[in-house]
């Protein structure tokens, strides 16, 4: 086995919840119509989830589990699975391992490639040195820092947990869930999810890695434990606990190839709630996975230092933006500081330059869209390898703050 690192995650369907399914009804079903159907099958609700009309339940008759699927109202009536991430290779083994088999033509990568800085530094008024992963710097968002830096923007990350007392990190997290167990905190055993949180928010503190919205607002949200496992409903329910504690972006760097009913209405539904969902394209380099695949999501591609599509991002028509995620510096468990490589590190900072955004005030989700399309580069690559492009922070916010246009005589 090659040395696990906490890079991109991507999921596999594994041994299935003994007895356990998560059913979705039809929005005019009330609830005690769902319990009754439920229930005159032997079954048992763990878990509501009102905002798909669904339940999680178990089933101790296999028979009747699978005829909860022909009961007046279901839409849908799903295993929930427990699934497992297959951990990214080291980053040494990234460079030289050969790239899978693309869904379409690899584009072009020049011979001349220039090499990722560990980090990038900026020097504050009194002399000290913060330090940027060369992906904040290429997205310009220092240059937008003067008029933002994301204060008042909520950033849930959807993870294995954060360790919220990172120095980079301090007064960042507001209170969070963790939905593997609601009575212990989202805390990070594992690190993937404070590196993602670190690259979204990491203080502007002059002693450590500095994120793309340093006055953001981070919402720790546990959906995987420190295996890297979790379970389907696991997931659903943490997207349903940010959007009902005023989550304005959920970032979720994770991913399965399987398509799941009751996943796909919990992403739209965050959306139609005035949610904006940003996930990770996935790593194998083939077609794009679920979450990110999902309609309501935006599904970020990596990118390497020379503006090249990372061998190992997923790509296809599903893409809507790109960013860097080859070589990112950005903090870990501990008050240490990684490099890490992967679709889960792009993500974070497209949802950064969200948070810039959304502190300017711009929070339903179409507007943040189209105000982070309008200020993407395009750097030469297909539409389903970059999407609209790469998101410049400056531009975005340049953009949001220019006078509106005279009107038309």
């Amino acid at each position: 086995m090659k040395k696990l690192t906490a890079a991109c995650l991507l999921f596999c369907a594994g041994p299935l919840a003994a007895g356990q399914k998560i059913i979705t009804f039809s929005p005019s079903v009330p609830p005690e119509a769902r319990a009754r159907a439920v229930e005159s099958r032997g079954g048992r609700i763990i878990k509501d989830f009102p905002l798909i009309a669904g339940v999680l339940a178990d089933f101790p008759e296999a028979a009747k589990a699978a005829d909860i699927a022909r009961a007046p109202g279901v839409e849908s009536a799903e295993e929930d699975e427990v699934v497992y991430w297959l951990a990214s290779e080291a980053l040494a083994d990234l460079e030289d391992a050969a790239a899978p088999a693309p869904a379409a033509p690899a584009p072009a990568v020049s011979t001349q490639t220039p090499v990722a800085p560990v980090y990038v530094s900026t020097i504050g008024p009194e002399g000290k040195a913060d330090h940027m992963s060369w992906g904040t710097a290429k997205m310009r968002a220092p240059q937008a820092w003067a008029a933002a830096r994301g204060a008042g923007a909520r950033v849930a990350v959807l993870d294995t947990g954060v360790d919220c007392a990172h120095p980079d990190l301090a007064g960042a997290c507001l209170p969070g869930h963790n939905s593997l167990d609601p009575r212990l905190p989202p805390s990070d055993g594992q690190g993937h999810g404070t590196h993602v949180a670190a690259i979204i928010a990491g203080r502007l503190n002059w002693s450590g890695a500095v994120g793309v919205a340093p006055e953001a607002s981070l919402i720790p949200v546990k959906v995987l434990n420190s295996s890297g496992s979790g379970k389907v409903s696991e997931i659903i329910d943490g997207i349903e606990w940010a959007v009902a504690n005023g989550a304005d972006i959920i970032n979720m760097s994770l991913g399965a190839k399987k398509f799941y009913e009751a996943q796909a209405k919990a992403v739209k539904a965050a959306r139609d709630a005035g949610v904006t969902v940003i996930c990770a394209a996935g790593n194998d380099g083939g077609g794009v996975v679920y979450p990110a695949a999902y309609e309501g999501a935006l599904a970020v591609a990596a990118i390497d230092f020379g503006n090249q599509l990372a061998p190992f991002s997923c790509r296809g028509p599903e893409i809507d933006f790109a960013a860097p995620g080859v070589k990112i510096y950005s903090a870990f468990p501990g008050g240490s500081f990684r490099l890490l490589s992967g679709t889960s590190q792009a993500a974070p900072h497209v949802s950064g330059a969200a948070a810039l955004a959304v502190g300017l005030g711009v929070r339903d989700p179409d507007a943040l869209e189209k105000a982070l399309a309008r200020a993407s580069a395009d750097i030469g690559l297909p539409a389903y390898y970059e999407g609209y492009g790469v998101p410049v922070a400056s531009r975005l916010v340049g953009n949001l703050l220019a006078p509106p246009p005279p009107p038309a005589r």
